[in-house]
Parts: C-alpha cells; sequence; structure tokens
C-alpha cells in the first residue's frame, strides 16, 4: 500500500488462474519495433489480447446494458427514445455501470501500453462500449479524440478491443496513418442523421492515405488522441462489438476551463497495476 492508500498487485496475483490466463498475462504484446511503430505512424496493433471467456463475459454484461436501458426507454412511453437505444448501442464510464468491464479496464494489455506510451503512472481517462447492430450501425465522422475535449497535457492514447470480429463490412474504425503529427485539427460538431452518429468532425482536405482496421476478436489496435479516425456503417447481419477505453497521464487538465477532466480512475502507479 502507497501514502494514497493504494494496493498493487504483485507478480504472483497477476499469474494465479489457469494456464491460458497465465500466458496472456504475463507476455509481452507490445516490442518496440510496435512501439516504434506508434511513434511513427500514431498507431498499432496486437496479437489476440484475450481468450473467448473474458470476450463472452463482457459482450453479455454489454447486452445487460442494453436490455437495461431499453426497458427504461420503453417504460418512458417515448419511441423515439426507444428507437435511439436500438440504433445506437454505446454507454459512456462503463467501468462505473459493469463490474466486468471494471476489471477488464485493467488487464495486462492495457498496463502494458500505459507504461510504454503513457507513463509508470496512468488513470482511465474515458472508456466507453460501443455496439453497431446489425445492418443499422452508422457511420462516424473522421475526427481525433483529443477534438472533443482538449486536455492539458493533450496526447494520450486510446485502445480499441474487438471483442467481436471487426471488418469493412460491419463497420469496423478507419485510420490515416501519421495524422497524428498533424497537431490538433479544427473541429465541429455534427448532427445525427439517418446514415450517421451524432459527434465532432475535423475538419481537413486529404483522406488519401486511410486504410480500414481490421481486427480479429481479442486484437487491440491502440492510437493517439491526434490519430485521424473513423468507423463505417455496419452492413452485416450480425453485430460489431467493442469497448474503447483510453488512459492519460494522472492529473489531467481541462485546458480551457483548468478544472480536473476525465475518469479520473487509477490504473498504474510507480508502474505496478492499482487494485481498489
Amino acid at each position: 500500500m502507497d501514502k494514497y492508500g493504494i494496493i498493487y498487485k504483485t507478480k504472483t496475483d497477476i499469474t494465479k488462474g489457469n494456464a491460458m490466463n497465465a500466458t496472456l498475462e504475463t507476455r509481452d504484446f507490445i516490442n518496440t519495433a510496435k512501439i516504434a511503430q506508434f511513434r511513427q505512424q500514431g498507431f498499432l496493433i496486437t496479437e489476440s489480447a484475450f481468450n473467448a471467456d473474458e470476450l463472452s463475459a463482457l459482450a453479455d454484461d454489454m447486452d445487460r446494458l442494453h436490455r437495461e436501458n431499453l426497458a427504461a426507454a420503453q417504460a418512458s412511453g417515448d419511441e423515439r427514445a426507444v428507437e435511439r437505444v436500438k440504433i445506437q448501442r454505446s454507454y459512456e464510464q462503463v467501468h462505473e455501470k459493469s463490474a466486468v468491464a471494471r476489471d477488464f479496464v485493467r488487464k495486462p494489455v492495457f498496463m502494458e501500453a500505459c507504461r510504454k506510451l503513457v507513463g509508470p503512472d496512468a488513470d482511465l481517462y474515458y472508456c466507453q462500449s460501443v455496439t453497431k447492430p446489425a445492418y443499422r450501425g452508422r457511420y462516424f465522422e473522421w475526427h481525433q479524440d483529443s477534438g472533443y475535449l482538449v486536455t492539458d497535457p493533450l496526447e494520450y492514447i486510446t485502445c480499441w478491443v474487438a471483442l467481436t470480429e471487426a471488418t469493412v463490412e460491419n463497420g469496423c474504425v478507419w485510420i490515416i496513418p501519421g495524422s497524428h503529427h498533424w497537431g490538433l485539427l479544427e473541429h465541429v460538431r455534427e448532427d445525427e442523421t439517418m446514415g450517421k452518429y451524432p459527434g465532432m468532425r475535423a475538419i481537413f482536405n486529404d483522406e488519401s492515405g486511410a486504410m480500414p482496421v481490421e481486427l480479429a476478436a481479442g486484437q487491440v489496435v491502440i492510437f493517439s488522441s491526434l490519430l485521424l479516425h473513423k468507423s463505417g456503417p455496419n452492413l452485416s447481419p450480425t453485430l460489431r462489438r467493442g469497448l474503447v477505453p483510453q488512459y492519460h497521464l494522472p492529473g489531467i487538465k481541462n485546458a480551457r476551463t483548468g478544472q480536473p477532466a476525465g475518469d479520473l480512475f487509477p490504473v498504474l502507479r510507480g508502474g505496478q497495476p492499482v487494485v481498489s
């Protein structure tokens, strides 16, 4: 326990469990070549970092949240609210709504990413589940995550986890490699349409270098909060499921107001995972 009352995991704690989990929890997912790629291109992609049971448990709990939200919308009698819940199955601060997610955001692949890309001390800045319904999941505009709220310090990491396979057909993420070097771009707010989710849109002219990031279930794409990215519509007959935890330095502030920003959820201190 440190001076803040935080207890840290030990190596023994981390390696408990069955042989498969022990392998996943002690292996390195981010080597020096991947770190170099992140610095140069603004992103890296890991091998599968989770087993089927871990992915299923989180997907099941996201379904629970959806059922609860749908029931609340139906009870309100607001048909527009019901339709909105059916189309946009995304939930913010999901680690506060799900004990499964709360544990998931401290998994070894994320702690390794924090140590190697953020620093020995890191907090969960934001966490969102992102599920696109079959045939109905909409397009999401090009943006930088830092375009939603400018923080001080500015840059952090976004970890997009595929809970199911992510393909061009079902609405995977697209990125523009190297665009994090362009700095923070101007963003404008876009309203919802029949084919597009509401959100911020970055102002820029050249997307010729764009590439899709297709992932197998369990893989993670980790990118800079300054990297331009979007996602396409889900044109497939199945759900596209993802979880998006983001990690930043402790004590960050809203650059405009000077007030604390983000979820302020400690995950790493002194290079060691935090247990709360």
